[in-house]
């Protein structure tokens, strides 16, 4: 069995908006450095909520969240943007422009930190390579299926290098042999060290290519057992 040093660490964390039921109440969960998981629940349930605690957009009522031995809330405003480069995010809707190339798309992220254009290209087009969607870089998104848009996001959120990479049910709009496709990816970025956890809703996903997994359920994270 691999034993992973923790990453991730959420200590008896309440959520709540509204007056409403909580989403969280005294929940607890542990992630380790590298791990591959799976993150799952009813829809409503919390797995946006938990990925956005984590990255410190949103804020816990109660409890701590830490990243890397350091408590989320205690980083400094001038810390937080690049607590937020530690992560990447792959959206269930692309989130890409359409009218821009997947080069383009796949650059914005190194843009924004300031970084060289021909160094941009280089990391690309390198990356392409290594994910085998070269022949994609000049087409515009418009032009893609689905599943193209969605190794494209993959590879825009997987670009600067995140230590993790957190994915919000990225194979909800994708057929089941394109979701295969899209899981390898993921598993394959994971397998270079890249901590993933997959928020789903396709159990038939998860019992095909099981990994630990993460329940939701009435405001707890529970482990679910194999």
């Amino acid at each position: 069995m691999t034993h992973f040093s923790p990453q991730i660490q959420f200590s008896r964390i309440t959520k709540s908006y509204l007056q409403k039921e909580p989403v969280f109440r005294d929940a607890s969960l542990s992630i380790g450095s590298g791990e591959f998981l799976y993150l799952t629940g009813a829809s409503g349930s919390g797995k946006t909520t938990l990925f956005r605690l984590l990255m410190g957009v949103e804020q816990a009522d109660a409890g701590e969240v830490n990243f890397e031995g350091r408590a989320v809330v205690d980083l400094k405003l001038r810390e937080r943007p690049y607590h937020l480069r530690r992560f990447g995010v792959v959206f269930q809707d692309y989130k890409l422009l359409g009218h821009k190339t997947a080069k383009e798309n796949i650059s914005i992220p190194l843009l924004i930190k300031g970084e060289l254009f021909a160094e941009v290209s280089h990391k690309v087009a390198d990356l392409a390579e290594r994910l085998g969607f070269s022949q994609l870089l000049d087409s515009p998104v418009c032009s893609m299926s689905g599943g193209e848009q969605q190794l494209i996001a993959i590879a825009r959120a997987y670009i600067h290098n995140p230590a993790v990479i957190l994915a919000d049910e990225p194979t909800a709009n994708l057929d089941s042999q394109t979701a295969e496709i899209t899981l390898e990816i993921l598993r394959k970025i994971n397998r270079g060290g890249t901590t993933v956890v997959l928020a789903t809703h396709n159990l038939d996903l998860i019992q095909r290519h099981p990994a630990r997994t993460l329940l939701i359920r009435q405001s707890k994270i529970l482990e679910v057992q194999r």
